[in-house]
């Protein structure tokens, strides 16, 4: 393959490869874990604000005082992956089948270790 060629494709690489890592970054500094960063989780929660869906602080609020912390962690993943709809309003939360459920249990149980460091 001539250079000539590869010269669009590497122009397409460096043009994209910082904006995912822009997003991600800019996640971090709002307070968010960089898995919940990669995964976008920002794009409708804030740590304290409420947007389209609750601040995680909220969510932490609600599910913590739950006794068994691991179970908890598991139904907040499934909510993370299917969805869900009518636990915060009329806004139902859109599923996220892009996300593995080892990814999804690990964002759960950081929203649930924020109500932990109050």
């Amino acid at each position: 393959m001539k250079l000539v060629n590869c010269l669009p494709i590497a122009a397409a690489l460096l043009l994209t490869a910082p904006v995912s890592g822009f997003a991600a970054d800019v996640g971090v500094r709002q307070g968010l874990s960089p898995l919940a960063a990669r995964q976008h989780c920002d794009e409708c929660h804030a740590l304290k604000e409420a947007r389209i869906g609750p601040p995680f602080l909220a969510v932490a609020a609600r599910y913590t005082a739950d006794a068994d912390t691991e179970a908890t962690a598991n139904r907040l993943a499934l909510k993370i992956i299917n969805g869900g709809a009518g636990n915060w309003g009329t806004i139902p939360m859109v599923p996220n089948e892009r996300i593995s459920v080892a990814d999804a249990r690990s964002i759960a149980r950081w929203i649930l270790a924020l109500g932990h460091s109050k």
